[in-house]
């Protein structure tokens, strides 16, 4: 008799720089979903509005957000976070990712911050943040999430033989050359050796611009957020 607890089933946890970065290569994206789809998603409401704002904006990564929310419809309805302790738990998180930074906008972090708040609280699965923003694997993986970049999903396809080596490293490259990652090799991406990979929209010293660029407190912050959900 086998008395080993079952594994929890893995629940998905795309983010904005995630899905912006699948937006960035049809291929990429259609490969990503085939591998996900048999799994549970979750697309939490905040992200939805982010990825709305930056759309609004010029530029290939406004660009990049309208293609990625036309892409959506595979992860089902948006969630939102639940009032009060959801929304009071992603403004605290938020305010981590901050850091000593003031807010730019409400949405800054907020969409990585709303689902962490969600995930670390899951019970009957095993979340995973899909994320290429190294602060918000950072907080999820302190909180009990398991943090995936998408090169790193790469390489789990890699090793499960959902892709082959040589197209992953043909996405890497798209990557690279639009300025959504390091150059990765092909041995990089076979063996997992992949180090610290930053989120691409932040490494220039640069957040994302969005239309609002009148800085908040954060207060006037946590009270929208407790508001809008």
């Amino acid at each position: 008799m086998n008395d080993a607890p079952r594994a929890k089933p893995a629940v998905w946890f795309p983010d904005t720089s995630a899905l912006i970065t699948l937006a960035v290569h049809e291929p990429l994206h259609a490969a990503v979903r085939a591998v996900l789809s048999r799994q549970r998603r979750v697309l939490v409401t905040a992200i939805v509005d982010e990825l709305d704002s930056l759309s609004r904006a010029r530029g290939s990564l406004a660009d990049w957000a309208r293609t990625a929310l036309g892409q959506l419809d595979w992860l089902g309805r948006p969630v939102e976070v639940d009032v009060p302790v959801g929304t009071r738990l992603a403004a605290s998180f938020q305010e981590r990712l901050a850091g000593e930074r003031p807010l730019r906008h409400c949405l800054e972090h907020y969409g990585e911050a709303a689902i962490v708040a969600l995930a670390c609280r899951a019970r009957k699965f095993a979340p995973r943040l899909l994320s290429d923003d190294y602060g918000a694997r950072a907080l999820a993986k302190v909180n009990g999430i398991e943090p995936v970049s998408v090169h790193r999903l790469l390489f789990s396809m890699i090793s499960a033989g959902h892709l082959v080596d040589a197209e992953a490293a043909d996405f890497a490259a798209v990557l690279h050359k639009t300025g959504r990652a390091a150059d990765y090799t092909i041995e990089e991406l076979r063996s997992g050796r992949l180090g610290r990979s930053v989120n691409p929209d932040r490494q220039r010293g640069k957040s994302r611009s969005l239309p609002v660029v009148r800085r908040l407190s954060r207060s006037s912050c946590a009270l929208a957020a407790s508001a809008s959900g």
